[in-house]
This record gives structure tokens, C-alpha cells and sequence, in this order.
């Protein structure tokens, strides 16, 4: 069967969310963002000490760099690590 691009076929074995079940996974996803901001932020906070920031833009690229995508995570958003800034 010729299928659209992008069609993904995986997508059929599942029946559709609801609209309530969508709005609950967009808000968890929502507070997942928020809720890894805070740490972020707080982690920068306590445990900057004398790191100048272009340090802690590299150690942060770095590390990012380091993560396996989870399950089912497209590949297009973690194929190409993300570039090392240049200082300055």
C-alpha cells in the first residue's frame, strides 16, 4: 500500500486520545518543562561557585550531548549534537 509521507504506521495500533486525554498529556508534558527549568535554575544557583558562564554553557552542551533518546523519541530532534559555543 502507498501511504502518505510521514505516515507512521505504528500510529494506527492505537486508538485516538480524547481530547481530555490530550489536554492531560500536553499539561504533564507543560509541567515536566517547568518543572526541569526550576531544577536547572536551581542546581545554577547553589552550585555555580566561580564557573564563568561561558564554562557553564560548555559543561551544559556537553552533558546535553550525553543523553540517549528516550523510546519512541523522533530521531530527526536528536541525531546532531548540539554545537559546543565558542567563547565569548
Amino acid at each position: 500500500m502507498n501511504m502518505p509521507r510521514g505516515y507512521d504506521e505504528w500510529k494506527t495500533d492505537y486508538p485516538s486520545p480524547t481530547a481530555e486525554e490530550e489536554e492531560a498529556v500536553i499539561e504533564k508534558y507543560r509541567d515536566d518543562c517547568d518543572n526541569l527549568r526550576e531544577q536547572i535554575a536551581a542546581v545554577l544557583a547553589d552550585e555555580r561557585g566561580d564557573v564563568y558562564l561561558a564554562d557553564i554553557r560548555r559543561i551544559v552542551v556537553e552533558e546535553l550531548n550525553k543523553l540517549t533518546p528516550k523510546p519512541g523519541e523522533p530521531a530527526w530532534q536528536t541525531r546532531t549534537a548540539v554545537p559546543v559555543p565558542k567563547p565569548g
